[in-house]
Order: structure tokens, then sequence, then C-alpha cells
């Protein structure tokens, strides 16, 4: 099972390509778990503000593709550090869900620095590019269809990271 951050569900939830959503494409790969916050971050804020993304995601959630989870505060200690790093509430929420979930096997964010903060907490993450990347690797989806993926979520993540991922699936690097 898979965790995801807000940011990177939001982006699957708002691209297609061949008609489909980069989402759908995702829960090809594995169940989607996320947390409550993160589910008032994208679902609940997102019909308020009249966002379809945020439509696609709840049609996920009632279906049961997406799973909700609560978590529990963390030591004191660690929610100090947590604050520190000016993480926003469904960051750490992110990073609780990663070290209190024993089926939750990696995280996806396209957020720097809760990747780093994830990596620091000694938990799996990958970039979304990455994810992608890792769907090709397993024959879940072929080249192709990766390398469409990576072009559909291009508008909201950094040039440097789909450029890479693109160039590894061509095996240039």
């Amino acid at each position: 099972m898979y965790q995801w951050d807000a940011t990177s569900l939001i982006t699957c939830a708002k691209f297609q390509i061949g008609g489909r959503l980069v989402l759908d494409y995702a829960l090809d790969v594995a169940k989607i778990v996320i947390t409550r916050e993160v589910q008032q971050e994208t679902v609940d804020a997102g019909l308020a503000g009249g966002y379809p993304d945020a439509v696609v995601i709840k049609e996920r959630i009632d279906a049961e593709r997406i799973a909700v989870r609560t978590v529990a505060q963390m030591p004191t200690p660690l929610e100090e550090v947590l604050d520190l790093y000016g993480l926003q509430d469904g960051d750490k929420a992110v990073v609780r869900l990663s070290l209190q979930s024993t089926d939750v096997d990696t995280t996806v964010t396209d957020d720097r620095l809760l990747y780093v903060v994830l990596r620091r907490c000694g938990c799996d993450v990958l970039f979304l590019p990455d994810f992608i990347e890792k769907s090709v690797a397993a024959g879940i989806h072929d080249t192709v269809t990766g390398q469409q993926l990576l072009l559909a979520v291009r508008p909201r993540l950094h040039v440097g990271f789909i450029e890479h991922s693109l160039r590894r699936l061509e095996g240039v690097i």
C-alpha cells in the first residue's frame, strides 16, 4: 500500500492521458492510503473551493479505492522537530502515518521538504516521477505510458525531475 501526500494526489487528479486520469493509472499500481488531514486538504477544502480534482478524489474514497486513516500524535520530541521543519499539518500527518503503519510500504510525494524529512526519519519515500518509473519497471505500465504520465504531470513539477525520469525510461542515463 502506498501513502500519498496532498500535492501528489491533487496533481494526479488534475491531469489525464487518453481520457483517463493519472490518478487511475496510479491506482492500477496499488491501493492508496491518505491521512484524514490530507483528505481535509484535498477533498473538504477542495469541494468548498469548487475544485474538480476534489470531486475526483472524493469519488475514489467513496468507492474505497483510496483509504483514509486517522493517525495519533508522536512523542513530543519528534513533534517539536516536525514543527521546526515548518511542515504543514497534512505533511506532519504523512510523516506520522509513515512511522506508525506497518502496511504502508512507501510514501509518494512531490514535495522536496517532505521527501527529505521522511528520508531523515528512516521512511521509504518516492518522488512522484520515481513512482511512475517504478510502475514501468514492474511491468504495470509500458514505457510509452510511463512517458505520457510524466509529461501529463509536468506542469506541476520541477522540470528536472521530469526530464531525469524521461531519460531514465529512454535508457540514456
